[in-house]
Parts: structure tokens; C-alpha cells; sequence
């Protein structure tokens, strides 16, 4: 007997989904993974939250021009955040962190 229930649509992968988009839209969406390379395991993990973001963003019904820039936006932010998080570690593990501000009081005379 044939089943009455609609088949659920198949899950396309990662990879399916980039291939879907216009070319200028999966180079957006694979940029963020760039960070992987010179960024190692953080790199990586700030990547591919990129990746993912600018995916939903090309999956929206933003205009192209508006799309591109905020595509690039979170490629841009991936890349600063990544520097951020990185100079805030070489910081801690060096003990190069600054001491916390503090006003001396003088004496007035």
C-alpha cells in the first residue's frame, strides 16, 4: 500500500546550498572560511559563523546591492572580531595586560 504522507523535503547540505547561489554570492558565503587558515580552531569557529550568516543572508529576498553590502559586512566583522579576540589573548597569556587605571592622589601645597 502506498504511504498517504507527502515525502518531507530533503535537507540539501552545505555545500548544495552555496552550489545553488550565483557565483558572487558563494564567494560571500565561503569568505569567512579564509579566517580558518590564519586563524586556526578561533579562526575556524568565527568562519564558520560568518559562513553561516552570510548564507542566511543570501537566502533572503534583500536586493543585490544591499545583499553584497551586508554580506561583506559580516565578513569585514568576522575579520575584526577575530584580530580582537586574538590580541585579547596574546594579552592575557603574555601578562601584557595593562594595570587597571587609577588617579594618585598628590599633595597640594
Amino acid at each position: 500500500m502506498r504511504d498517504l504522507l507527502p515525502e518531507a523535503p530533503k535537507k540539501q547540505d552545505w555545500f548544495t546550498q552555496i552550489r545553488n547561489l550565483p557565483v558572487w554570492q558563494g564567494v560571500l558565503v565561503a569568505m569567512p572560511f579564509g579566517l580558518l587558515f590564519i586563524g586556526g580552531a578561533i579562526g575556524g569557529a568565527l568562519g564558520a559563523l560568518g559562513a553561516v550568516a552570510n548564507l542566511r543572508l543570501a537566502r533572503t529576498s534583500l536586493a543585490p546591492a544591499a545583499k553584497a553590502l551586508s554580506m561583506a559586512g559580516v565578513v569585514v566583522g568576522c575579520v575584526i572580531v577575530y584580530f580582537a579576540v586574538a590580541a585579547a589573548l596574546a594579552a592575557v597569556l603574555q601578562g601584557g595586560a595593562p594595570p587597571p587605571f587609577r588617579v594618585r592622589a598628590t599633595n597640594s601645597r
